[in-house]
């Protein structure tokens, strides 16, 4: 655990704005569910000079809820920490309501248009802030954090999650993502696109890499007994572990992995629907 005073809990009421630190509120979207938790996290860095991240889905009274907090003519730029549905709709309506610029890794999104890309390594500067985008791809390949230097604080987006693990599109790519921020050395805090505030920064993710590491390991082990589907292996690692309405995702989850454990020669298969089996 690190030395630093633990963030306390504040509300995840829709619509809210609740001061995290000194540059940083949290607007939570109205749009929970078992994918989303509480709702999609919004974020308003800076005072004088406002960046939002993440503006959530295109909801008239989170849009208003973000430029009433902010004060139209300080917002700035609207950055995407990826350009999932549950994260850049809302970008558009505010754009037209305050002119602010909307930036994202790539310009590639069915939500909105993108103004500018920001590479790995840009910096994002406001008269009281700088925001260093890192790409983190795996859940997406667009995938980008941002860390805020003046407080340690790394908006995480859907890389690391409050209370619960990520859905992950590319197993590989995750992990060495995960391995790059593990070894940054300035960030005292997470705050993630969903949930509360984390403070155990190096802890979190290394229970990340651990849990990764551990569900290759029950995939290994599932297919020591012989060949079998993506389902197959589902039931046997998940069963009871999860509800049932997430089933579809653990599958992803699976599949994600045995393409990673296939590009290291471990495991053979085809597809999401082909038998797969260890090398």
């Amino acid at each position: 655990m690190n030395s630093e005073t633990p963030t306390p809990s504040v509300d995840l009421t829709p619509g809210v704005a609740s001061a995290l630190s000194p540059l940083v509120r949290r607007i939570v979207a109205p749009n929970p569910s078992l994918m989303t938790g509480p709702g999609t996290n919004t974020y308003l860095v800076g005072i004088d000079e406002v960046a939002v991240i993440d503006p959530g889905p295109d909801d008239a009274e989170h849009i208003r809820s973000i430029i009433g907090a902010s004060m139209e003519d300080r917002i700035r730029w609207v950055l995407l920490t990826h350009t999932h549905p549950d994260h850049a709709p809302g970008a558009e309506a505010i754009r037209k309501a305050t002119g602010a610029e909307v930036l994202a890794f790539s310009k590639k999104n069915d939500y909105v248009d993108i103004d500018g890309t920001l590479g790995d390594g840009a910096v994002v500067e406001g008269t009281e802030f700088g925001l260093e985008v890192i790409h983190t791809p795996g859940h997406a390949d667009d995938h980008i954090c941002f860390l805020l230097e003046e407080e340690r604080a790394l908006f995480s987006g859907d890389h690391i999650m409050q209370g619960t693990t990520v859905v992950v599109s590319d197993m590989a790519a995750y992990m060495a993502s995960l391995e790059r921020l593990k070894k940054l050395r300035r960030i005292s805090r997470i705050l993630p696109a969903h949930g509360e505030v984390i403070d155990d920064f190096k802890g979190t993710v290394e229970q990340y890499l651990e849990h990764r590491t551990m569900r290759e390991k029950q995939i290994l082990k599932a297919l020591k007994g012989g060949p079998a589907k993506i389902e197959e292996i589902v039931q046997r690692i998940y069963a009871g572990e999860i509800p049932e309405g997430l089933m579809d995702m653990a599958a992803r989850q699976v599949h994600a992995h045995l393409v990673k454990l296939k590009g290291e020669g471990k495991v053979s298969g085809r597809d999401a629907r082909s038998t797969w089996k260890t090398a």
